[in-house]
């Protein structure tokens, strides 16, 4: 998981992560997917891990 994407009132979204042990390289033909809301942070997870409706998705070039 990543940590949760802040978007501004146009639509837009920045999120920089810092992953040492991750490569660009890695992400190659990997799927991403932004849900609507965040997830419950739970040991026993809500479906989607309670982040609700799917907004977007795409593979990574």
């Amino acid at each position: 998981d990543l940590p949760a994407l802040y978007v501004d009132s146009e639509g837009k979204a920045t999120n920089p992560v810092l992953a040492p042990r991750l490569k660009l390289a890695d992400l190659s033909g990997r799927a991403l997917m932004i849900h609507a809301g965040g997830d419950n942070h739970s040991d026993h997870p809500a479906p989607l891990g309670g982040g609700g409706a799917r907004m977007a998705c795409g593979v990574i070039q």
